[in-house]
């Protein structure tokens, strides 16, 4: 991770002479190691091998969703809005941090980690760390171009993409670089303060948008033709979407609105008996059924006589393990009785996250247990 760390020495500089401090290179790339290891993990719970529809919902509803805890730009923009004020250089640096295809957000210095966890959990076999890469680069590549960050080159995908740094130009009055950019903060004159708010809002209410706008116009046929380049085969799709019969699903009504669903985190969607996710049911905006059969794009649900299309489900409801509940209660008695056994219990956890390659430990502790069969 330190390699990726040090190239922000190039990527972030005030008037090119005074580099950014030790602590923020550190604590950027902190996050992205953070962030990624738990985005991995929530890959991984979609399936052994996640198709493209599923992979697309992911980076919709968390690397660009601004509520998100996994939001791609948030180390960045947290970041820029700590400064009381901006001037015109650090505008400009804002979105170098975000779309360079070498130390932005969204090039090598913010994804490295994320493509690492990938391919160490899927496999250099599976399609799924090309998929992830074909989006990502593509919304990415179509900002440069069409924002003409450093001229808006063509950046071809699955490459080590680069801009010619002698046309990223800081002059104002340029028109080759981020024109529309720059005649946005350019209306805050000589207002620093002002300015920096003209960056957020250039940023939040456009840029972003343009981006989830990018990811929805990818079909899955382009998606297809990518992977035929390297080599490999798109996934097969899930029964209708990843839904099938049995499962508890989320689906819109009538009153459903996508900024309001936009706003929950991955831990009130884990809740969806109380919070935020009832406020919602409350306000007729979305509910949840038990799906009772699909066929083609109309699903129908146990003890319910309408139906809605595959388009309408946003997600599932995740079900309690056996046990949960009673283990929940377990570690916190534990905890109140004999506090130092907690870091033991976690130990033993942490064995059972990789069952194969512990596989002759957890035999033993199953064996102590009573879990595991003695040899004839």
């Amino acid at each position: 991770m330190s390699k990726y760390v040090r190239k922000f020495e190039s990527f972030k500089k005030f008037r090119n002479d005074q580099p950014l401090n030790e602590e923020f290179l550190a604590s950027i790339g902190n996050f992205f190691k953070n962030m990624w290891g738990k985005a991995v993990e929530e890959i991984k719970k979609i399936g052994k091998n996640p198709d493209e529809a599923e992979l697309k919902k992911w980076i919709d509803t968390n690397p660009l969703n601004p509520k998100d805890d996994s939001y791609l730009l948030k180390p960045i923009m947290d970041e820029f809005m700590k400064k009381p004020e901006a001037n015109e250089q650090d505008c400009l640096d804002l979105i170098k941090n975000i779309l360079d295809p070498q130390v932005g957000s969204l090039g090598k210095q913010g994804l490295q980690t994320l493509y690492d966890g990938i391919l160490k959990s899927f496999g250099k076999e599976a399609p799924t760390l090309d998929i992830i890469k074909y989006y990502m680069e593509t919304i990415r590549n179509r900002a440069i171009k069409d924002y003409k960050y450093a001229g808006g080159p063509d950046l071809k995908i699955g490459t080590d993409a680069k801009v010619d740094d002698k046309k990223i130009i800081i002059d104002m009055k340029d028109q080759t670089h981020l024109p529309e950019y720059k005649k946005a903060i350019l209306a805050a004159q000589q207002d620093n303060k002002k300015r920096k708010q003209l960056a957020i809002d250039w940023v939040n209410k456009i840029l972003v948008v343009r981006l989830d706008k990018y990811l929805t116009e990818i079909k899955d046929e382009d998606v297809d033709k990518y992977l035929k380049t390297v080599g490999k085969e798109a996934p097969e799709a899930g029964p209708e979407g990843g839904y099938k019969p049995g499962d508890s699903v989320i689906y819109k009504r009538g009153k459903f609105d996508e900024n309001e669903w936009k706003k929950l985190t991955d831990e009130d969607k884990k809740k969806p008996g109380e919070g935020k996710m009832k406020e919602l049911q409350d306000k007729e905006m979305i509910g949840i059924k038990k799906v009772k059969a699909i066929n083609g794009d109309k699903v129908s649900f146990e003890d319910a006589d309408f139906t809605k299309t595959t388009e309408d489900l946003i997600g599932k409801v995740e079900a309690k393990a056996e046990g949960q509940d009673d283990l929940v209660n377990t570690l916190k008695d534990v905890k109140t009785k004999n506090p130092e056994a907690i870091k033991k219990l976690d130990d033993i956890a942490k064995i059972y996250q990789e069952p194969d390659k512990n596989k002759d430990k957890i035999a033993e502790i199953e064996k102590l247990l009573g879990g595991a069969e003695e040899g004839q």
